[in-house]
């Protein structure tokens, strides 16, 4: 392992054993495993990722990277811990999509599908025009994506919601909803955690955080779908912006049989 321990300083930039008490290696050391490390390794090898000198965010399930490709593209980086607390909520969320056939048993086998099945997620969001990171390469629990901004990343809209403006506001809410109802209708799709916590604000917005996100014939489409519709509005609608009423837009998208069947169960 001594050769793929060189090949993950070189990455992280650490060219001195007393450098390893870095925030970088902090946060990194929390997704750092065996399967992590040779992944890590077989990207380096291939050029997909040179350096990694920043983190984007922490979470439960994974921690996000900022990086750069070896032809100095910059990248952004996901890393699924391989094992997770929340193995139940993933395995249900699994189960339930059409899409994925068996289901091992094993945690750091189902990582790998939930990190395969976020990337199909984002070529699908791209592929009916809804803004995303573009997804660039996935292997085992580690996903690489477009990095969203420049020296500095993106903020989530949540952070920088002291600075907007009414106007902004309802623009962004025209694009959230927007987004859903293009999801919904064109691709057959709901993203299932939307919220101002998950749009990015760049030239343009874009969203992330697509490893919930699943299609129209999952049995958990519908409750995923109202869902996203009820945090918009509710966001938005604190911000003063005119929303829809969430029911009324919810049985728009669904339909009256199957917005009476939902409403029931919620």
């Amino acid at each position: 392992m001594e050769w793929l321990d060189k090949e993950i300083a070189e990455v992280l930039g650490l060219t001195e054993r007393r450098e390893k008490d870095s925030e970088l290696f902090k946060v990194f050391s929390e997704v750092f495993d065996r399967t992590t490390v040779e992944t890590i390794s077989y990207f380096y090898r291939r050029g997909k990722i040179e350096r990694l000198y920043g983190v984007l965010s922490t979470g439960k399930e994974a921690n996000v990277f900022a990086g750069f490709d070896s032809k100095g593209n910059r990248i952004a980086v996901k890393i699924y811990r391989t094992y997770t607390t929340e193995f139940r909520r993933i395995w249900e969320y699994l189960a339930a999509d059409p899409r994925v056939g068996y289901l091992p048993k094993d945690i750091r086998k189902l990582v790998f599908v939930w990190t395969r099945r976020e990337f199909k997620n984002l070529q699908r969001a791209m592929k009916y025009a809804v803004r995303a990171p573009e997804p660039i390469a996935f292997r085992n629990n580690v996903l690489i994506m477009e990095y969203i901004g420049d020296d500095r990343p993106a903020p989530r809209l949540k952070d920088i919601e002291k600075d907007l403006e009414l106007k902004d506001f309802e623009e962004l809410y025209d694009f959230a909803m927007g987004s859903i109802e293009k999801l919904w209708k064109r691709g057959d799709m709901v993203h299932g955690d939307l919220s101002e916590y998950n749009i990015l604000i760049w030239n343009e917005p874009v969203i992330i955080d697509w490893s919930q996100a699943t299609v129209k014939r999952n049995r958990m489409s519908l409750t995923l779908l109202y869902r996203d519709i009820r945090n918009i509005t509710n966001y938005f609608g604190r911000k003063g912006v005119s929303v829809e009423n969430p029911e009324e837009k919810f049985r728009e998208l669904a339909g009256d049989e199957l917005w009476e069947r939902t409403l029931r169960n919620l």
